[in-house]
């Protein structure tokens, strides 16, 4: 039985999404195929279980037949650190080793993923440092682009030594594809450090559903609620006239559009763009016309009580940081890491066969 560690040097690093993408290929390539996230940090409660959120979203996106209990086994919270200081990691620890022995079995190839920093358990003995050792396994290193990756990808090397089989780099720039394809990738060749794949950064990866986004801002959805599921890629504000309002909105498709409840003329302008939700500010509710053109255009309305310039800071700070727990966009990363990801080599570097 192979098993490869896939971890990152930072959250939102796109590890999740790629570890159930290539969990994905391997059972389509007819392989059994075991997920295991053995230190979780997103608690979230299933039923009576307290479990990790990434853990229980790829459990369901597997089919898997591994008790959800085991498939994430130790969950760092403030409470279990209390509990580790006072009594000792010895108990954590052999729980995760029974769960990974009992999730290993019958399989060809185990998928950990790490939690969102290699440090994270370090004092339960638990990091990542600490157990990639104990479970045999090859590193697979997930780093988003970075003037300084080649720094980041080198000092994760001298850690994990000959451990490391190599990395992924994740959301770069179009514009600077061709730099990494060419200057970073031979530098970090010449350092005997191996790139699978180059992946793009790409903004229907990094959206958010108008309904995540009303969750997220605190903010009521009042018209054309059946469009919710739809997803928004960028944010603009809307601060001006009506005319001016008209050309700026243009520039962007697939956005949401902040502004005053009371800018009626920028609604409208914006209505008639390329806009999948309009934002609110301040509570004030729009008026009668706007509502009833954003019904018509099936465009929802979000009703904020924050003022436009807090609401504008959450929101962009949301882009690119929600999960990916949707169905679609893992099965569109799974096609990625087809196209751009030398998959074939990766799992032949962990020991595995497949054709």
């Amino acid at each position: 039985m192979n098993s490869i560690y896939v971890i990152s040097n930072e959250s939102y690093s796109g590890k999740s999404s790629i570890c159930i993408g290539l969990s994905l290929i391997l059972k389509e390539m007819g392989k059994e195929v075991g997920y295991f996230k053995p230190i979780g940090t997103l608690p979230t409660k299933i039923g009576d279980l307290i479990t990790d959120e990434d853990a229980y979203f790829a459990h369901k996106m597997l089919k898997s037949m591994d008790p959800l209990e085991d498939i994430s086994p130790v969950m760092l919270t403030s409470l279990s650190y209390k509990e580790g200081l006072l009594d000792g990691p010895e108990k954590s620890q052999s729980r995760i080793i029974d769960s990974f022995n009992l999730i290993k079995k019958d399989k060809d190839i185990v998928i950990i993923e790490g939690s969102k920093s290699i440090f994270d358990g370090l004092f339960f003995n638990l990091s990542v440092l600490d157990l990639y050792n104990r479970f045999n396994s090859k590193i697979l290193f997930i780093v988003n682009y970075s003037s300084d990756l080649i720094d980041v990808v080198l000092a994760l090397k001298r850690m994990v030594n000959d451990s490391l089989i190599g990395i992924i780099i994740n959301k770069v720039p179009r514009s600077q594809f061709e730099w990494v394809e060419s200057i970073v990738t031979s530098h970090l060749s010449e350092r005997n450090v191996k790139v699978y794949g180059i992946i793009l950064r790409d903004p229907s990866l990094s959206s958010i559903s108008i309904e995540e986004l009303a969750e997220n801002l605190c903010g009521q959805i009042i018209c054309a609620d059946e469009k919710k599921g739809e997803f928004i890629e960028t944010f603009m504000v809307g601060a001006m006239g009506q005319e001016q309002a008209l050309r700026y909105f243009r520039r962007k498709a697939n956005k949401a559009v902040i502004t005053g409840g009371d800018r009626a003329d920028v609604q409208l302008a914006a209505l008639e763009t390329q806009t999948k939700c309009l934002v609110l500010t301040g509570n004030l509710r729009p008026s009668p016309i706007v509502i009833s053109r954003a019904e018509e255009l099936g465009v929802p309305v979000i009703l904020v009580e924050a003022d436009t310039l807090s609401t504008v800071q959450r929101a962009e700070d949301l882009i690119g940081r929600i999960r990916v727990h949707d169905v679609e966009k893992v099965k569109k990363l799974s096609d990625i890491l087809k196209q751009y990801v030398k998959i074939k080599e990766l799992f032949a570097d962990v020991g595995l066969k497949v054709k």
